[in-house]
Formats: C-alpha cells, structure tokens, sequence
C-alpha cells in the first residue's frame, strides 16, 4: 500500500517525509525520532495531501479513525468516517491550502460510534521552496474539559432540586429579550406557606413537592417561553411578545389549579395555593433586574393580601416598597441610636372602686423628619422585617425600668401597679425569648408578678402547642399573662383551658357595640362568663365614655382602659396618675 501510495506521489520531499513518519527505512534519524514522538502523544496528528489523501496519520489519529496506517494512507477521511465527516471539514480545508491555519470545535463520532468533543487545527504543510503541499490535521480531545464545562454551566444557570432554569438564567434570556427590542412579560408564583410546609414534613417531602409541581408547570406551561425557579418557594415564567392580559389571566388561572394539585413522589398532598405577581418590561426598565424587581413587588402586594391570587404591577407599588426600605431603616436607626423611640403608658383602671391598677406600654416614634409615625405604619415593618424582636426587647426594658420607679410612689397601702406590654409573634417565636425576660426582671429589678405580657389569641394558637410550653416558662418565672383583643381571632376553647393565662382582654370592636343591641352586649357578658368560668380576670379597652363603662361596671368587669379614662400619656404624665391624681374620679 505504502508502495503503490508513493509511486502515485513522485515529489522527493514528500517521498522522503512519507518513509520517515510512516516507519520506512530513511537514512533520516531525527524524522524517526518525530515519528516515535507523535506517537506517544495524545494529541491526534494526521497529515493529508491536496487530494485529501492520508499520507500520515500517528497511533492516536489512528485509534480515533479505527483504522491501521497501511489502511489510512491513500484513504480520505470521508473513507474511514462517512462523507457527513468529510463535508464538514471542507472549509477547513481550502482554508488550509491557501496558506491559512483555521480551526475549529464541536463534537465528533469516532469510528467506535462514540461522541467526542474535539478542537480541531488545519495548518498548511509547506514543501522547502514554500508551495503547500497539503495539511496537517491536529486534533485534541476536550470531551472531559466540555463535560466539567457543561456541570458548571448546569449548576451556574439550572436549580439542581427541580432540573428548570434558575435567576441568572432568566435575567440572560430577559436581557437577551431587550438586546433583540423584544417585549415580555414577566410572572412570578410564589407557593404561600411553603416555609411552614417544610418545616412541619420536611425538606425531602418539600423537594418532592417541588420537583412534581416544577413537572406541571412545564407540561401546563405551553404559553410560556421559559420556566424558572427563582427562590426557596418562587418560580418565574416569561411570555415573551407584546402583553396579552386576558390570555395570560386565563393562562395563570390555570397554573393556580396546577399549584393545587401538586404532590410528593410518594404520593403525599397539602393544600398549595400560590401569590401571583405580574410585571411587564417597560422601556422605563433600564435593567432585566428591574422587571424582576417589580414582579417580585407585585407578588409581595399579593401575598398581603392573603395569597392565592393574582396581583399586577403598578409604580405606586414601588414607591410604597421605596418607602417600607426607608422606614425599615430609619427605624433600625432609631433602634441603634436609642433615641426618636418613646413608650407611651396608658392607665388601667379598677372598674368598681376607679383606682388605678397598672399601665399599658405603648411605643411611639418620634420621628426626626417626618414627625410622629403611627404605630399602624411602623409596627407591621418592623413584624415583616424581624425587628420587632429587637423593638419588643427595648420596650419590654424600659416599661419594667419605669414600673420599678413608680412602685415607690404609689399611693400608701395600695396595692401594687402591674405593666401590661406587648408580646409579638416573633417574639413568641425566639428560642431565646425566656432568657431575655429574665435578664430584664433582673436587670430592673422588677418583682415578676409586676408584669403582664398580652399575646393575641391569633399568635397563639398559629402554634398552639410550642405557644404553650413558651407560656408554661414564662409563668414559671412568675410574670401574669393575658390574650389580647379576645374575640377577634380563631381560639379553641380545647386549648384556651390549656392556656396558663391571667386575664381575658375584651377587643374594643364589642366594647363600642355594646349599646347597638343586646345580641353586641351578649357577646360581652358571654366572654365576661367564660372568663370566670375558667378563673381569669377582664379588661375591657376601648371605653370611651362614661356609658361604656357602667354597663361594663354592671357585667361586672374587672379593668377597662380607654379614653374615658385616659389616652396614652409620656412618661411625665403618666407618673402624675401614680401619685394620685385621677382626673376620671373628679366630678363630671
């Protein structure tokens, strides 16, 4: 073969290269040392005449081709691999000839039928006065460099739990969008209570729920062009094109029964439902980060709302989160510096003899700029944000500090004055909450049976049973509780016996409606009865007037607290009451 191959190539340069690389006797050691050379290399050298005949090939080319040197040579590469191989290096090729050095990468099938990715080099081989006359082929096998490369691209743009795309993937493919002058439109589902979901059954169970709804979404997801999970419990879907709102509502509609009906692997179902936010991108959106912000505002909005519904983006929503940010942060300000808050202390009256029993601590924010804010604006950014930790421990300091002071001033032989604070459901919440009442008792100085910590019967029973065993410490420290605005929320009268409470406090919206019917003033004297039924005293807050409280005195109300008697006073104020002066005992 090697014979015949030469007498059809009488050029002496490539006769003599020919012999010395093919293994044939050349008087030429230094061509048999290159030739031992490039067969031990990995790298895949194969040399090819203008015809694109094989005049060469070393032991790694030849493995790849699945072919011996003596059939290689004569033979194209469209002989040993298929003419597909060989139309596909046709560029590469004239190139080459011409005198150029190209390159090129993709994947290959070997002769074994294995794929492989490859780099691929065709130079120009030069005779000694320079006239091409053919090309080296040198190829290197990247396959496990592409692989690494492929993993890394999965875990940098694909969520590993569900398999569908991720955050940075979405914002490539929404700034791919804008770059083509493309209009979408962006959604964002987020599953209500999935943290509490995972917490109860667990991570696997929540993954399973994940993955079996990340498959719904897709096999229902027709309308959309790409599906992404973007948070813990949030998935995006991009509808690329000018925005359709009634088809997408009805496409999103049917997503929400989607949600509904996911389950784990294992066959195991909860109730899903989902907080929808829609934002459509807008040339005001400078960046795809922006569109996903305002998705993820418009989610917020209805998540608020109560969730499993759909909310769409509007820029009132972004200023209003503009200003949450800004007041979270003034307020964590506030916190830090100690100064701007205040407690306000308003005076709970003994019904029967008018005396005054205790206070109730009050924050209020003083602040620098804008003047005194409501507690009904800063108190829920304060509960969404975690603050309120921080916020109920400074209250809980300076209401103990304050009762500790006014016990020496209260009127001689009374008995002494208690202080109802406030209790949240992060707080209710904190493993370290007990620790951090106890090092206020002992911090102050304040007789625990001083203080009263008022729950919402809401935040109780959300969890009722971890609420108990926290109230259970709390009682065993001495301190009194009490279940605020009683009658709002969703108690069970299974657990409220359970309950290691002191008082029962009366929610102002039955207070105010006492006078309207005697069905309203029922519903007083019912919770008036249950409470003595199970041994705890009343507060009734709300009174505003003096009718308000002899009806209250007549259903035999323990305390009440309310405007008739006073509103929240500074500390100044307040402290003139400890001394005696009750202006609601004066003649009116």
């Amino acid at each position: 073969m090697l014979r015949s191959f030469l007498a059809m190539n009488p050029d002496p340069h490539i006769s003599a290269l020919v012999e010395a690389l093919s293994g044939t006797a050349s008087g030429a050691p230094a061509l048999d040392t290159l030739r031992q050379i490039l067969d031990a290399m990995p790298v895949k050298v194969g040399l090819l005449d203008r015809e694109r005949r094989h005049i060469y090939a070393n032991r790694a080319y030849l493995e790849m081709m699945g072919a011996t040197l003596d059939r290689a040579l004569g033979s194209t590469i469209g002989d040993l691999l298929g003419p597909e191989v060989q139309r596909s290096t046709t560029s590469l090729v004239k190139r080459a000839l011409n005198g150029e050095v190209a390159g090129s990468e993709g994947w290959m099938t070997q002769a074994d039928g294995q794929q492989r990715y490859i780099l691929r080099v065709h130079a120009p081989h030069r005779t000694p006065d320079g006239a091409i006359a053919g090309y080296f082929v040198i190829i290197q096998d990247m396959t496990e460099r592409r692989q690494v490369q492929d993993d890394l691209f999965r875990l940098a743009y694909y969520d590993p739990v569900t398999g569908l795309a991720n955050r940075l993937m979405l914002l490539k493919h929404m700034a791919d969008y804008r770059n083509m002058g493309e209009p979408f439109t962006l959604v964002i589902m987020d599953i209500d209570r999935f943290a509490d979901i995972r917490t109860s059954l667990g991570q696997a169970f929540a993954n399973e729920l994940l993955d079996d709804l990340a498959h719904r979404l897709g096999a229902h997801g027709a309308a959309f062009d790409l599906i992404a999970r973007v948070s813990d419990h949030a998935f995006a879907l991009l509808v690329a094109g000018p925005c359709d709102r009634p088809v997408v509502e009805r496409s999103l509609d049917e997503l929400s029964g989607v949600v509904r009906s996911a389950r784990s692997s294992s066959g195991g179902t909860v109730f899903l439902s989902a907080s929808i936010g829609v934002a459509v991108a807008m040339p005001s959106h400078e960046r795809p980060e922006d569109v996903l912000r305002d998705a993820e505002i418009a989610t917020g909005r209805a998540r608020e709302q109560g969730g499993g519904r759909q909310s769409w983006f509007d820029p009132a929503m972004h200023a209003h989160v503009v200003e949450q940010v800004r007041m979270e942060n003034d307020l964590r300000g506030a916190l830090q510096r100690g100064t701007d808050l205040w407690v306000a202390y308003q005076p709970i009256v003994e019904m029967v003899t008018g005396g005054l029993a205790g206070f109730e601590a009050l924050v209020r924010w003083n602040h620098p700029e804008r003047g005194n804010i409501p507690p009904g604006v800063f108190i829920p950014i304060a509960e969404s944000t975690g603050l309120v930790v921080s916020l109920g421990t400074w209250v809980l300091r300076e209401a103990c500090r304050q009762i500790a002071l006014w016990q020496d001033h209260r009127e001689p032989g009374s008995a002494p004055l208690f202080m109802s604070v406030n209790l949240s459901t992060r707080q209710l919440s904190d493993p370290n909450f007990v620790e951090v009442v106890r090092e206020v008792l002992r911090e102050t100085g304040v007789e625990p049976s001083w203080l009263k910590l008022e729950l919402t019967e809401s935040a109780v029973m959300d969890k009722a049973e971890q609420s108990i065993r926290l109230l259970q410490d709390l009682r065993a420290l001495g301190i009194k509780l009490s279940i605020d605005d009683f009658g709002t929320g969703y108690s069970s009268l299974s657990y409220l016996h359970k309950l290691p409470i002191d008082s029962l406090k009366v929610d102002r919206s039955f207070v105010s409606a006492m006078h309207q019917s005697e069905e309203n003033r029922a519903i007083v004297r019912i919770i008036m009865d249950l409470a003595r039924l199970l041994g705890f005293d009343v507060i009734a807050e709300g009174i505003e007037t003096s009718a308000d409280a002899n009806l209250l005195r007549a259903l035999a109300c323990d305390y009440g607290q309310g405007y008739h008697f006073a509103r929240p006073l500074p500390p100044e104020e307040a402290g003139k009451l400890v001394g005696g002066e009750l202006p609601w005992q004066a003649p009116r």
